[in-house]
Formats: structure tokens, C-alpha cells, sequence
């Protein structure tokens, strides 16, 4: 292999954007590109661009994914000499729960004609992996008719936050001791913290046929929602955006629902058992979901075996 000649620096005024996967966050920094002479004259060389000391810098949110350029490079050998050139990356600095990939990799070249660039792309997927700033180094290897070249580029650096984080808390009502067949409410809240880049979320969460929802006592912080019935259960969808470091929450009433029957009607629980006021709210996309609130039904049992009731959920 070819030696390696000192490297040239050329400092450009430009700007470098990086878009995360929410599609919003926007990154600046300062642009260079660096010249690498590959054989014994200087007006001959390769090159790659560097950003402020990294070949890229890609920031992503944990359970998300995003294809991003990784390394652009240059070809100013003389005569019109075609190079082939492939990188090869080392992962072994990322944390445990994250899959990047960087094109050429599997060490099939990409040919660049002379004066001329080309961008190799890459694609990182994560999942619950440990935020914070990793590096990758990545290594050129380049071919050419009569020469070859290893050369030590700028590495990428990635950047991982913490993704949304959602919980529920029962603001109001019984939680035990519940009696049969008598009217009962209960207000909860779903709570929403956004810790990473700005995004639009979507959650999803279902009320159970046991109960209805009280419409004129239900609200959100921010955002739009609205609720659809299945069957005998509401579903709810909240569509919200929010910013870095933003949190929101929505209060929820809900009751016991009237059952009407031949003689007249009865209020729900009919049966004794545990009741979930709620499913576990959704963040749909990401995977991530809340804890549900369940209370019990434990009053007035005797009076329920007697008339021959089933116990459980009614």
C-alpha cells in the first residue's frame, strides 16, 4: 500500500444541515474539506469533507431510525484516472442496540471519475440504546490504474437522545372498595415528555366498554384528539407537536356506564373483579407505551353470588 503524504486542509465557507428522523432539527457547523496528495505532486489528490472535525454528525432519537450522507469524497487525479474506492467503518464504539450501516462496507467499490465527487450514504436504526455521543472512525481504502491508497478519514459522529416518554396518573377515584352497580367517575391523565429533537406524535389509547367518557370534562394541554366508538369501547387519538424539553398532558373523566336491561337499567360493574380503566396509551411508531390504571370491584360480592352473577369482568 501506498504511504500516506501529509494532509492539506482547505477551509470553505459553508454550512452543513442535518435533518433527524422527526424531519425538523436542524444542525450548523462549519465545513472543510480536506486534501489528501495520493502520489508525489500536490496538484494530484483525493479528498473528503470534514464538518467541523467529523465526516457527518448524525443525531437520532432512541426506537428511531434515519439514512443520512456519511462521506463525501473528491477525485483530482490527473488524466482523467477513475478511482474505486470503498470505507470501512468501525461500530465497535456504539452501545449495544444500534444498527448503522454505511455504504460499501461490504468492500464493493464505487468508482469516481476524475474531478468529480460522490457521497456514500448510510443508515443507523436504534432502538433502547444508551443516549449520548458515540464515534465511529471510518477508513478509505482507494485503487486506481498503478496506485492504491489507505487513508484515515474524519469519523462520523452520532448522537443519540432519549425518545418521547409517556405515563398515566389517576388524578381522581376510587381505586378499591368499589361497590356493584353504583355510578362512579375517575379523571386520569396521560402525560407526554418530548426529552429529544422536535416531532408530531400521535397517541392511541382505548376506554373499555365498562365505561363512557365525559366529553365536556376532558381536555388536552395542546394538540387535537377525539374519540371513535368500536363496538361497545372509545378510542382515543391525540395528535400533538412538540418541542425539545416540551411536555404535555390530557385529562381524561370517564364513568361508570348505564347497561339499560328489561327492567329499567343498572349502572356498571355488574360482576366483582378488576376493572383497567384504560389500555396502555400508545406513542404510535416508536413503540412505546404507558401503564394502564385498574381499580376492583370488591363491594356488595355476597348480594352478586346470590343472584348468580358471573365474576370478572361484566
Amino acid at each position: 500500500m501506498r504511504k500516506l503524504i501529509p494532509v492539506m486542509l482547505l477551509l470553505l465557507l459553508s454550512s452543513l444541515i442535518v435533518i433527524g428522523s422527526s424531519g425538523t432539527f436542524v444542525y450548523f457547523n462549519a465545513e472543510r474539506e480536506v486534501k489528501v496528495a495520493v502520489v508525489p505532486h500536490d496538484e494530484e489528490y483525493l479528498s473528503f469533507m470534514c464538518y467541523d472535525g467529523y465526516a457527518a454528525t448524525v443525531i437520532v432519537d432512541q426506537n428511531s431510525e434515519l439514512t443520512f450522507d456519511a462521506l463525501t469524497v473528491g477525485n483530482y487525479l490527473n488524466e482523467l484516472e477513475t478511482v474505486n474506492i470503498w470505507l470501512d467503518p468501525d461500530y465497535s464504539n456504539l452501545p449495544s442496540g444500534v444498527d448503522m450501516w454505511i455504504e460499501s462496507e461490504d468492500a464493493i467499490t464505487r468508482p469516481i471519475n476524475s474531478q468529480e465527487y460522490y457521497t456514500f450514504w448510510g443508515n443507523i436504526s436504534v432502538g433502547n440504546a444508551d443516549p449520548g455521543t458515540y464515534e465511529v472512525p471510518i477508513t478509505l481504502y482507494a485503487t486506481w490504474d498503478g496506485g492504491d491508497a489507505v487513508i484515515e478519514t474524519c469519523p462520523i459522529r452520532v448522537v443519540i437522545l432519549s425518545g418521547p416518554k409517556i405515563k398515566k396518573v389517576l388524578l381522581s377515584g376510587n381505586t378499591t372498595n368499589i361497590p356493584l352497580k353504583t355510578y362512579q367517575e375517575w379523571v386520569f391523565q396521560i402525560k407526554v415528555n418530548n426529552s429529544g429533537t422536535p416531532r408530531n406524535l400521535t397517541i392511541k389509547d382505548v376506554i373499555p366498554g365498562e365505561f363512557d367518557v365525559d366529553l365536556n370534562r376532558t381536555s388536552a394541554s395542546k394538540g387535537t384528539y377525539n374519540f371513535t366508538r368500536h363496538g361497545k369501547s372509545d378510542h382515543l387519538e391525540w395528535n400533538v407537536e412538540l418541542g425539545p424539553g416540551e411536555s404535555v398532558h390530557m385529562n381524561v373523566t370517564i364513568f361508570t356506564r348505564w347497561v339499560k336491561t328489561g327492567k329499567g337499567g343498572k349502572w356498571e360493574f355488574t360482576s366483582c373483579g378488576n376493572y383497567s380503566l384504560n389500555e396502555g396509551a400508545e406513542i404510535v411508531g416508536y413503540g412505546i407505551v404507558s401503564n394502564n390504571i385498574t381499580v376492583e370491584a370488591n363491594v356488595d360480592c355476597e348480594d352478586d353470588k346470590e343472584n348468580g352473577n358471573s365474576h370478572g369482568r361484566g
